[in-house]
């Protein structure tokens, strides 16, 4: 059945697309709302972990049944000579980190694990099988339409799990570009796993940095992340897309 769904994908690139989006975001929800409350005192974060280890096996199976494993960045780390250009996203997290972090020692140790499944699971997710489904319709379409499902993905933090939806509604535009950012990197490095732990640290430091990030450095992360991303988009090298049948 999958590998039908797959033929059916490589045929409709954008529906396919979306299609990987949702069941991603519906993994995520539904698992979070069937568990019971998992929050023990050693690890506060088990029950969003759970969930997001849950999206990541579910791009994982989907990735393996559509023979996008390698194609999506899977399988190896890249040109690791080029994860350099991911420094200056490790730079504006480490700004929005100054004030510090803080928390108990389970939060911020739990906090690790928890960044690094949402970092692997957004990444599997978004630009590895989203990315390479969209592929057929132009490198260019097919970043733009990531990063906008990427961002309009996190309205599902308003929809499904009480975040506000002023927050919410500027966390899309702050993902969009950020996924922008990400789907370039991926396309120039040619691996998920670098943009993973970029992705975890950067979520990481935000998260548990103690107040509100500043204006001026939200503006200035997302110029960055837009800036970067087109570099890297068209420095990248020439792959052949997928094909559409088959």
């Amino acid at each position: 059945m999958l590998t039908r769904c797959g033929s059916w994908v490589r045929r409709n690139p954008a529906l396919g697309a979306v299609g990987g989006a949702a069941v991603w975001q519906a993994t995520i929800v539904v698992v979070a709302k069937a568990l019971p409350p998992l929050d023990p005192g050693w690890f506060p974060q088990l029950g969003p972990t759970v969930a997001n280890l849950a999206g990541a096996a579910a791009m994982l199976v989907l990735l393996r049944a559509w023979g996008l494993l390698a194609a999506g960045g899977v399988t190896s780390l890249g040109a690791t000579t080029r994860w350099v250009v991911l420094l200056p996203l490790v730079a504006l997290a480490g700004l929005a980190a100054l004030p510090g972090i803080e928390g108990s020692t389970a939060t911020l140790v739990g906090g690790v694990v928890l960044m690094l499944s949402v970092g692997v699971s957004e990444e599997l997710s978004s630009r590895a099988l989203v990315l390479e489904v969209a592929r057929p319709l132009g490198r260019v379409p097919a970043v733009v339409l990531t990063a906008v499902l990427f961002g309009v993905g996190h309205l599902g933090n308003w929809l499904f799990f009480g975040s506000p939806l002023g927050n919410t509604l500027w966390q899309v535009l702050e993902a969009g570009a950020f996924g922008f950012c990400l789907c370039g990197a991926r396309l120039y490095i040619g691996s998920i796993w670098p943009l993973a732990l970029v992705h975890a640290l950067s979520d990481y430091l935000e998260i548990y940095s103690p107040g509100k990030t500043p204006d001026w450095l939200q503006a200035v992360t997302a110029v960055v992340d837009l800036g970067l991303g087109l570099v890297l988009l068209l420095r990248a090298p020439e792959a052949p897309a997928p094909a559409r049948g088959s």
